[in-house]
């Protein structure tokens, strides 16, 4: 059962329209978590920042970045 129902690229408000772009753009779809944190755009943003900076860092290698994804996907019950 959702918690809380992700938003639809119609009822996303504005100031969050760029980061379903974005993800359309990067992964081919708006990723889940986009969708949710869209309710509250300050909080998007902030998530997507700390992503972007994360792997501008230079600290996290590609490799270790694709295990991380999987280990989450594997966490919360999502075939990778």
């Amino acid at each position: 059962m959702v918690r809380i129902r992700p938003l639809s690229i119609d009822d996303v408000p504005p100031p969050s329209r760029r980061h379903f772009e974005g993800d359309t753009t990067l992964f081919g779809e708006v990723l889940n978590s986009t969708r949710v944190l869209a309710h509250c755009p300050p909080i998007l943003d902030a998530a997507k920042a700390m992503g972007s900076g994360v792997m501008r860092s230079g600290h996290l290698t590609e490799e270790l970045r694709c295990l991380i994804n999987i280990k989450a996907a594997a966490m919360v019950g999502c075939p990778f």
